[in-house]
């Protein structure tokens, strides 16, 4: 294979899952149509020194049609809190990739260059991460010409604050990250997937994934609004409808495995020669220098015809549960696509957003209250968004005045359409369900665009907002 046939990826490059000693590069290739039928596809990544351009290691990486053409790739044994370049391309060859020239030798210099930082090794050090959620495109199917670059314009305000020295350990994208029921309706694979690779493409978005490790969950407009499990086993709907929302579910789950799955820590490689490496869940956890992090699955594990309803199934509920006594003192972030509290004041047809929350499982988060509050767990802090609105809580409980829980909400990163008031949340008083529970006070509202700055010096959480262009809209300290 020539140097020169190798392509720059066609969606990404994003730097996923970094720990201190390891990074998940993603990337996207294409088809090669030919005579005889598609070549195969294969994507390269080559890891270099910061200052030189030393090939310090290299791999191949599949980029199979049935994953659109993307994958990922690890690269273990980094230093840590280090800074490191990088280069990814594809190619077409009928080979498998052992007949291929050594990854270390291919010159990928017009395929471009991204950078990243390696994660600072555990312990009580400071940390800064910003997250967000829900990149609404447009009150259009598309964004238009009318409208810019709007739904792109917050992503490059991020990029410019880690310019200007900002230190940034990761950013952590909290659900909604395409629409696929604006505009036109994604009910198909295909049609799942030209939609992230149309708002991957975007050129702030893609800057920024290519830059900071990026952690990523899901919601329901990744699938189709308000979702629940129970759209394909409710005996109410008819067989034909339970058979349409199946298909449409498993598209939407195939996309998002490609899409935003594999660069995370949901997947986990077998190490087996040949082995297909399946998600065990869409759930999961990793640590970042003095904080360990529980990414939940709200979405396709809820059911509001069990019994009693559940937010998230049995498995994870364990799990997380067992992470939460793993440390006790230590600090702890739970993202939840939706909010765990306060909820949304029931009326009218807010009812339904109301259920959609944490409101809609109140036996569920009652027990999990009633876990931490009992187990002495603390430094809990949920991150959501789902609401196109930011803000705080702050949980405390009668019985024990020590036990404290936080909600920072930040939401949307861009959201042209219905800005909800504060008022429509229950901001204080007795946690609806939970006796034990009272919302002792909320603040710091913006119904702009935004995202949400987290800082952590001990034993200080600062929790910033920042509107769409940058100005700073909110700035509150916690002591944790």
């Amino acid at each position: 294979m020539a140097s020169n046939l190798a392509s720059a990826v066609t969606v990404g490059p994003i730097v996923g899952h970094t720990t201190d000693t390891t990074v998940r590069l993603w990337g996207r290739g294409d088809r090669q149509r030919t005579p005889g039928g598609s070549r195969r596809c294969h994507g390269v990544a080559q890891l270099l020194a910061a200052d030189s351009h030393t090939v310090l290691q290299a791999r191949y990486f599949k980029l199979l049609p049935e994953d659109d053409y993307t994958g990922s790739v690890d690269f273990d044994g980094l230093q840590p809190g280090t800074h490191y370049r990088y280069r990814m391309g594809f190619f077409h060859s009928d080979s498998e990739p052992f007949h291929l020239l050594p990854p270390q030798g291919l010159d990928l210099r017009s395929t471009g260059t991204g950078s990243f930082h390696t994660a600072p090794r555990p312990g009580p050090g400071p940390l800064s991460f910003v997250f967000g959620s829900c990149r609404h495109p447009s009150p259009l199917p598309i964004d238009s010409e009318e409208l810019g670059d709007r739904g792109d314009r917050i992503f490059r305000t991020i990029q410019a604050q880690l310019e200007q020295g900002v230190s940034t350990d990761a950013v952590l994208m909290l659900g909604d990250q395409i629409y696929a029921d604006v505009g036109r309706m994604d009910h198909a694979w295909q049609e799942y997937c030209e939609n992230y690779r149309r708002i991957f493409r975007q050129p702030g978005l893609r800057g920024l994934m290519s830059r900071l490790p990026t952690y990523m969950l899901l919601d329901d407009h990744e699938i189709a609004d308000n979702w629940s499990a129970d759209r394909m086993y409710d005996p109410k709907l008819s067989e034909d409808q339970r058979v349409a929302n199946k298909a449409r579910y498993f598209a939407a789950m195939m996309a998002y495995r490609s899409y935003q799955m594999v660069h995370g820590p949901a997947l986990v490689r077998e190490g087996v020669e040949g082995r297909t490496n399946a998600p065990r869940g869409y759930w999961y956890t990793f640590e970042l220098g003095p904080a360990r992090f529980f990414m939940m699955d709200t979405r396709t594990e809820r059911s509001y015809l069990a019994a009693p309803p559940e937010m998230i199934g049995p498995t994870q509920l364990e799990a997380f549960k067992q992470w939460l006594v793993e440390d006790r003192e230590g600090l702890k972030f739970v993202g939840s696509s939706v909010p765990f509290f306060p909820d949304v004041k029931l009326a009218g047809y807010m009812e339904w957003e109301r259920k959609d929350k944490w409101a809609g499982f109140l036996l569920q988060r009652q027990k999990l209250l009633e876990f931490m509050r009992d187990e002495g767990v603390k430094r809990v802090v949920f991150l959501s968004g789902d609401v196109h609105v930011s803000f705080w809580s702050e949980l405390r409980s009668t019985s024990r005045p020590d036990f404290q829980v936080l909600s920072l909400v930040s939401s949307a990163f861009h959201a042209p359409m219905f800005v909800p008031p504060f008022g429509m949340f229950e901001k204080e008083g007795i946690l609806d369900g939970q006796a034990d529970f009272v919302v002792k006070r909320s603040g710091g509202y913006t119904g702009k665009s935004n995202f949400t700055r987290v800082t952590w010096n001990e034993p200080e959480l600062r929790v910033e907002v920042f509107e769409r262009k940058g100005e700073k809209v909110s700035d509150t300290r916690f002591t944790l």
